[in-house]
């Protein structure tokens, strides 16, 4: 798809001239709650974004390529690039239909802070906090094909290879496993009790030498891998397929929705006698060792999911309202050391904004979510979670700063996040930022594997020693 864009661009190019844009955008962000020696002092992500597109008789198509760089300082120092493709395709009049085809953003859903049925792109959620908006939803290969009018229109869309959300499983202070945990936990593994440890100590305190002196980009290529294990070839059949009916019309805009989804997120199952030996913190039996080898330790499988949803916006005396609800029949829930298991789930979500021309802006977003069949354990939720989110913007001085506040607060295990920041505009093409992130939370964050693994609290709490400044700088042309 992408060639064959680039091959038209001479013919397209005698028609109209395209459009193109860049925007520089790099952010650097410095620890002030600093508790565990493994974590990262300083940390920068710098996000370059190349846009073009140009209209043509036949339709538009436009291109996008991202650029990330991403520093981390701490014990030691890893540096990461990435060169990607950003929202790439085409749009025009097919016949009866309008069709848009190449790597897409499509969004369901009329929530930002709190989404329930915003299914079809998957989410970098590398950067936790730090992330700007533009680089939270990941562009997959995808085309959705439209019929009707301004008024009424049904749309159905295909996404061939369907991608799980991007998540930094070790090694990062926004992911699951902290800097230092798993070498920390393998130094420690050759201590324990059990009969087998006459003969498994000493090579476990080798494999524990040699965790640690693998390169970080080592370890990030494992944990890639294991966060892959098992998922379905990408030969088009295992795509995620939707359909929605949409209806605009004066003071409201509604529509409905259907889908059947692969999983963003696998389905995994440590064996019995690995499990065992994990939580309970002793080595097996020497006669026990040959079975121990024989199992799969983990397994991993990518279910599939029928999903249902409806959205709607409307203004209600200056106060734009917003709302959206979802179910599905087989999501995938976790469990304490890996345990994935599936559960029917219904959401709904709430929004409310209001703005004041272009100098005062404020929304507020809830969230409600209910596992209909969870397990009797369950790993960064709760069977019922209700979250409450939020922003505020005021800009000042004919528009050159900009002082906002973007917060997230979970009700059920009582933690919250706080992001004020405030951009000053130099110029048309450069802007300076500053702002700070904290994160609250009414038990400890977690400082071991073990405490990670069988955390009680939600995400946000297992992230609340991440308390940090940044600085940023955004350049566009």
């Amino acid at each position: 798809m992408l060639l064959s864009l680039l091959l038209s661009l001479p013919v397209y190019a005698a028609e109209r001239p395209p459009e193109v844009g860049v925007t520089i955008e790099p952010l650097v962000a410095v620890d002030i709650q600093s508790v565990d020696d493994n974590a990262d002092t300083v940390e920068s992500w710098t996000w370059i974004r190349a846009r073009a597109r140009q209209q043509t008789d036949a339709g538009q198509w436009f291109l996008g390529i991202d650029g990330e760089h991403h520093v981390r300082h701490g014990l030691d120092t890893e540096a990461i690039w990435a060169l990607r493709v950003a929202e790439s395709g085409w749009s025009g009049p097919v016949g009866p239909t309008h069709v848009r085809a190449g790597a897409l953003v499509e969004r369901w859903g009329k929530l930002d802070f709190t989404p329930v049925i915003d299914v079809l792109n998957p989410r970098d959620l590398r950067a936790g906090p730090l992330a700007t908006i533009e680089a939270l939803r990941v562009p997959v290969p995808m085309t959705t094909i439209a019929w009707g009018n301004n008024s009424t229109r049904i749309e159905a869309t295909w996404v061939p290879f369907a991608t799980g959300d991007r998540i930094s499983m070790e090694g990062s202070d926004w992911s699951l496993i902290k800097p230092g945990m798993l070498q920390q936990y393998a130094a420690n593994v050759a201590d324990w009790e059990g009969s087998s440890s006459i003969v498994l100590a000493d090579p476990l305190d080798q494999l524990a030498g040699s965790l640690n002196d693998l390169s970080p980009s080592t370890i990030r290529a494992l944990g890639d891998s294991v966060g892959g294990a098992e998922r379905p070839e990408a030969n088009g059949l295992h795509g995620n397929y939707g359909l929605r009916f949409a209806i605009e019309a004066p003071g409201i805009d509604a529509a409905v929705v259907g889908a059947n989804l692969l999983s963003p997120v696998p389905k995994t199952q440590l064996s019995s006698a690995m499990r065992e030996i994990l939580v309970n913190e002793e080595l097996p039996e020497l006669a026990a060792i040959g079975e121990l080898l024989d199992e799969t330790p983990l397994q991993a499988a990518w279910p599939r999911s029928w999903m249902a949803g409806a959205e709607v916006s409307t203004v209600v005396g200056g106060l734009g309202l917003r709302s959206e609800a979802g179910w599905w029949s087989n999501n995938v829930v976790q469990s304490p050391w890996f345990e994935g298991s599936t559960s029917p789930m219904v959401a709904a979500g709430l929004g409310l904004d209001w703005a004041h021309g272009s100098t005062l802006f404020m929304a507020a977003e809830g969230r409600w979510k209910r596992w209909m069949a969870p397990p009797n354990q369950l790993f960064l939720t709760q069977a019922e979670t209700i979250e409450i989110g939020g922003t505020a913007r005021v800009s000042v001085a004919n528009d050159t700063l900009l002082i906002q506040a973007a917060s997230l607060f979970d009700v059920t295990h009582r933690e919250s996040m706080l992001r004020p920041e405030i951009r000053w505009r130099v110029s048309d093409p450069l802007s300076l930022g500053a702002g700070i992130v904290m994160i609250a939370s009414e038990e400890r964050a977690p400082s071991t594997l073990r405490e990670t693994m069988t955390w009680s609290g939600g995400p946000l709490g297992l992230l609340s020693d991440n308390d940090c400044a940044f600085f940023t700088l955004q350049w566009m042309q």
